[in-house]
C-alpha cells in the first residue's frame, strides 16, 4: 500500500513578527514554494528515508506526530530552510496531510493547526502558530495568538514582492528568546499597530511599502536584524522598492521588498549585486 503524499506551502510574514508572540496581530501570506512529504510502509522503526532538508532536529520533531514503527519518510522542498519562509511549518502540515492520507482521510485545518504545534515546538520552542496556520489555509491571513484569531484576508490587488535570501539561516528560538530577555514592549506594541495598518492597506488594494520600511526600523531596534538584512533592505529601496523589511524571526534569513512589475527587475538585480539570491513572489489578488 501507499505511498501517501501531503504537500503544503511556505509563508512570508508581511508584518508583525515578534509582536505576534506577545498578543498582537500579524499579517502573513502563503507563497508558491512548497514542501512535499511522501510516506511509505517499511519494516521496523519509523524514520527518514531521504530528505532535501538537513536539520538534526527534524526527526525528533516529526516523531511527535508519526507512528513509532512502520513508516518511512521522504521529503522534497523548494523552500529555503531556516530563512523565515516557514519551512518547518510546511513540513509539519505536509506530514500531517500525508499521515491522514495513510489513514484514508483528509486532514482538516483544526488538525493541522493543533498538531502542527507539536512539530513547531520541538524546532522553535515557543512558536506563535502563525506559520502553520497560514500553511494550512494557503491564504493571506490576519493572525492573533490568543483564541487563536485567524482571519483570512481577501486581498483584491496582487502584491508583488522581491525576496532577498541572504543565505544565512536564522535561529527562530534564539531570536524569540533574545527579544523576551530585552522586553522592548513599546516597540512591540508599535509593530503590532503597523501590522493592523498593513492589513487595512491590503484590503483596500493600497501599497503597504512605506509601512514595511517602518516595520524594519522597529525590528532593527529590537535587535533581530543583521548587517546583511539591512544591506538587502537598503539596496531594494534604492532600486525602486516602495518599502522593504526583514521577514521572519531575523538573525539571518530573508528580506522582502514591495515592487511593481516595472521595478521588479531592477530590485532583483540590486539584491543579486550583493551576492544574495533574489526571486519574485505574488500574494493576494
Amino acid at each position: 500500500m501507499g505511498p501517501w503524499v501531503g504537500t503544503a506551502p511556505g509563508k512570508l510574514i508581511l508584518s508583525g513578527e515578534h509582536a505576534v508572540v506577545y498578543g498582537h496581530r500579524a499579517v502573513a501570506a502563503a507563497v508558491s514554494l512548497r514542501t512535499t512529504v511522501t510516506l511509505r510502509a517499511r519494516p521496523g522503526p519509523s524514520g527518514i528515508d531521504e530528505s532535501a532538508i538537513r536539520d538534526d532536529r527534524m526527526w525528533p520533531a516529526l516523531a511527535t506526530i508519526l507512528p513509532a514503527d512502520g513508516v518511512g519518510v521522504s521529503i522534497a522542498s523548494t523552500l529555503p530552510v531556516g530563512c523565515g519562509m516557514g519551512s518547518s511549518a510546511a513540513l509539519a502540515v505536509a506530514t500531517l496531510r500525508a499521515l491522514a492520507a495513510r489513514e484514508g482521510r483528509v486532514a482538516g485545518f483544526d488538525e493541522c493547526f493543533e498538531k502542527g504545534f507539536l512539530v513547531e515546538r520541538v524546532l522553535h520552542g515557543n512558536p506563535s502558530g502563525v506559520d502553520h496556520a497560514v500553511s494550512a489555509l494557503d491564504r493571506v491571513v490576519l493572525y492573533r495568538r490568543e483564541g487563536p484569531e485567524i482571519v483570512p484576508l481577501d486581498v483584491p490587488a496582487p502584491l508583488h514582492l522581491v525576496v532577498a535570501d541572504t543565505g544565512t539561516p536564522g535561529d527562530t528560538a534564539a531570536m524569540v528568546a533574545g527579544v523576551r530577555a530585552r522586553a522592548p514592549h513599546a516597540e512591540l506594541r508599535r509593530i503590532g499597530a503597523v501590522a493592523e495598518m498593513v492589513s487595512a492597506r491590503l484590503l483596500r488594494g493600497e501599497d503597504p511599502g512605506p509601512l514595511f520600511t517602518e516595520n524594519h526600523r522597529l525590528l532593527r531596534r529590537i535587535g533581530v536584524s543583521t548587517a546583511a538584512l539591512d544591506a538587502a533592505v537598503a539596496a531594494m529601496e534604492a532600486a525602486g522598492a516602495t518599502g522593504a523589511k526583514l521577514a521572519g524571526a531575523g538573525g539571518g534569513g530573508v528580506a522582502i521588498g514591495v515592487v511593481t512589475q516595472q521595478t521588479e527587475g531592477a530590485v532583483r538585480g540590486a539584491v543579486e549585486a550583493l551576492g544574495f539570491r533574489a526571486f519574485g513572489v505574488t500574494v493576494g489578488g
